[in-house]
């Protein structure tokens, strides 16, 4: 306790700053830092002599802390208290030696003389109030910064310091009116108070943060920064239905035009609370329609729908379709009209790979890549590469390769047209034409986004692996054949040929492929069980391979959204971060064991 006092003073020290000193008092301080405290007191006396600076002062009195010698300190004090221009520092530090002397009522009695007579400018207050807080007298810290505001006659001042009393003492409500106190000095410390009182939320502090700030509002009901501050408050408590309503009702109040709404049906989405989200949106739909937001609320709302859809293993159908219905009614609204190319390219996206409308979606991304001179040139492209995946698809070949080649060299340099190349190269190995395929994949420059060169380097790879000169290619013909069919959606040919390479090839270098590709087919169909029995072969007699880490991830999931067992799910992606800590799916699941633990 003794050092600890001494630790005070030195920070005051460096509060106040030395003046220019003289090599004594170098010597001295050096002595100090060393614990040789009667070679230093020796140095500071004399230097305090020719030069009474307050900070000398204070490091004799620390040297005699350390020495044990309290009375001596005192005398000291008394001494030289008149010596200063402000006696301040020197009257609490006296209050504390008495303390270590035992005269408790003494120092006490001193405290409070200290801060109802002593203290009169600002800078006492402030000197008087940091000296308390930091030697852990909160409550006469506090004293002298309310003795400030009344003798200052400033109801605001020292908010900052009194708020961080209450704080330490657990005293929350308090502390979140004194930061209110804040906004109150001054509007311009809106977002400064609102800080403040976000830091304070824990599980310990909520009711009393609310408390104190649903009593504000209630005294200032018009006042939005307090709302403001309130919903901000229950978004930061993932109160979210109560933030709801406080947003709803601010912008109702003060008439804005859906900013906060909007935003908030954003931050919804990414706590992945999609039909509160889509609450907000529809708010905005029914009540604003002269907002910016207008149509972007039509549009993320549909967005909704598919990321919930996929958030779910296996792909939640109804969720697919009813994003398909939400762009459908977004463009009966606005039209078929190129700047809402988005919303037609997604809800064409949706109907081709999930809902096998291939016919309804190439009609409508032909109709408005027809109007390229309106459109975003990426935009056009974009949609004649999923024009190409439809022909592809119904088994037009060459028409298919005509447009995917016309984008690869019309975007050379570009992002899709990498991506038009490696959809050559994929749709080249399909028919069995891997020398072409290899041409077309190795081709792919290393500045293309990372989920295409991995795309790339993956299928290169798995076209080398199977056609050494050792190796026939039949067994990869019929996996490439397969896979064709699969993207064809005509699953029960591609199970059966799968079963037929199986039975022909039992131990070719395929087999995990095979696994794999059978349980993304199942999964398509929403039969889990069977996918299952396939991730489970694949985790029993190939967990060390390339399928190994994507196999446990996608049972954890089954677990997690359609089993619907998180205690299940939990133990397989803990034992997946353990199995493939370095896996590109490890930062998705540490915030998925983060989420279910919250929730357990």
């Amino acid at each position: 306790m003794i050092r600890l006092i001494s630790l005070f003073l030195l920070s005051f020290l460096l509060i106040s700053g030395f003046a220019q000193t003289d090599p004594e008092a170098d010597l001295a301080e050096k002595y100090f830092a060393d614990g040789e405290y009667e070679s230093a007191l020796e140095l500071f006396d004399k230097v305090y002599r020719k030069d009474p600076q307050e900070n000398y002062g204070l490091r004799i009195v620390s040297c005699y802390e350390m020495l044990g010698q309290f009375e001596e300190g005192i005398k000291f004090l008394d001494k030289n208290a008149r010596r200063q221009s402000s006696g301040v520092i020197f009257s609490l530090l006296k209050a504390s030696l008495l303390e270590k002397t035992g005269s408790l009522k003494e120092a006490d009695k001193l405290y409070l003389d200290v801060i109802d007579k002593q203290l009169i400018l600002q800078g006492d207050f402030v000197r008087a109030g940091a000296y308390l807080y930091q030697a852990g007298k909160l409550e006469l810290a506090n004293k002298a910064y309310l003795q400030g505001r009344k003798r200052l006659g400033d109801p605001y001042i020292f908010s900052n310091e009194i708020a961080n009393i209450h704080t330490q003492l657990g005293e929350f409500d308090k502390a979140t009116d004194e930061y209110l106190n804040m906004y109150y000095a001054s509007a311009s410390n809106l977002s400064a108070a609102n800080l403040a009182i976000l830091n304070l939320v824990n599980p310990q502090s909520t009711q009393e943060v609310e408390k104190a700030l649903l009593q504000a509002v209630d005294k200032q009901p018009n006042d939005n920064g307090l709302r403001s501050i309130l919903y901000e408050y229950y978004v930061q408590a993932e109160n979210f239905y109560e933030a709801f309503i406080q947003v709803k009702s601010i912008d109702r109040l003060f008439r804005e035009d859906g900013d906060r709404i909007y935003n908030f049906a954003e931050t919804m989405r990414n706590n992945k609370m999609y039909d509160l989200s889509n609450e907000a949106y529809d708010y905005i739909i029914e009540r604003k329609k002269t907002s910016p937001y207008f149509y972007r609320a039509h549009f993320e709302k549909a967005v909704n729908g598919e990321l919930k859809a996929f958030d779910q293993i296996p792909v939640d159908m109804p969720s697919v379709q009813q994003a398909v219905n939400d762009y459908g009614n977004l463009l009966k609204e606005f039209g078929y009209k190129p700047q809402y190319f988005d919303a037609i390219y997604r809800r064409a996206k949706l109907m081709i790979f999930y809902l096998n409308d291939l016919e309804t979606a190439r009609t409508e991304l032909e109709e408005i890549v027809r109007q390229k001179q309106f459109l975003r040139l990426e935009d056009w492209a974009q949609g004649q590469l999923l024009i190409a995946d439809v022909l592809l698809m119904q088994q037009e070949y060459n028409k298919a390769k005509l447009i995917y080649t016309d984008v690869s060299e019309s975007f050379k340099d570009r992002q899709i047209g990498a991506l038009a190349k490696f959809k050559l190269g994929q749709m080249a190995y399909y028919r069995g034409e891997f020398n072409l395929a290899q041409a077309l994949l190795g081709a792919i420059k290393d500045n293309t986004s990372n989920d295409i060169s991995n795309d790339a380097i993956k299928l290169n790879l798995l076209i080398i692996d199977n056609t050494g000169l050792d190796t026939t290619t039949t067994a990869l013909e019929m996996f490439a054949k397969a896979q064709l069919l699969t993207y064809q959606r005509d699953y029960k040919g591609s199970l059966k040929l799968l079963d037929s390479l199986a039975y022909q090839f039992p131990t070719h270098t395929l087999a995990d492929e095979i696994l794999w590709e059978r349980s993304n087919i199942f999964l398509k169909q929403n039969d889990i069980s069977s996918a299952m029995i396939y991730i489970d072969r694949i985790l029993n007699e190939f967990s060390t391979d390339i399928y190994g880490d994507d196999a446990l991830y996608t049972k954890a999931r089954i677990y997690d959204y359609s089993i619907k067992d998180p205690e299940a799910a939990m133990q397989y992606y803990m034992e997946f971060l353990k199995l493939f800590p370095g896996s590109l799916f490890s930062v998705e699941v540490r915030k998925r064991i983060r989420e279910l633990r919250k929730e357990g």
